[in-house]
């Protein structure tokens, strides 16, 4: 007599253990990409607004030659920080 083995887990843990691994990667992908300058949000002048809701021009958007993954400097402050205490720890320890 055989057993017949199962096709392996059940659909119900595959789809649980999917959404938390695409949930995982979208919150590392959200805290990581806070820290670089993807997109330069440039506004526009309230009378620009204006005119360019009167005449119905659409939304452009171009990419420039200076879209860099330079660090924000809220980032580059918080890692400079880190950096220092922990030089300030191993100072201490030795």
């Amino acid at each position: 007599m055989r057993q017949s083995m199962g096709q392996g887990s059940p659909m119900s843990h595959k789809f649980i253990v999917g959404t938390i691994a695409v949930l995982v990667g979208v919150y590392a992908a959200h805290k990581v990409g806070s820290d670089f300058q993807f997109v330069k949000y440039e506004p526009h002048s309230p009378e620009e607004v204006e005119r360019r809701q009167r005449e119905k021009v659409p939304v452009k958007m171009t990419v420039s030659d200076s879209a860099t993954l330079e660090l924000t400097p809220e980032a580059k402050s918080r890692i400079q920080k880190k950096m220092q205490q922990e030089q300030r720890g191993q100072n201490e320890r030795d």
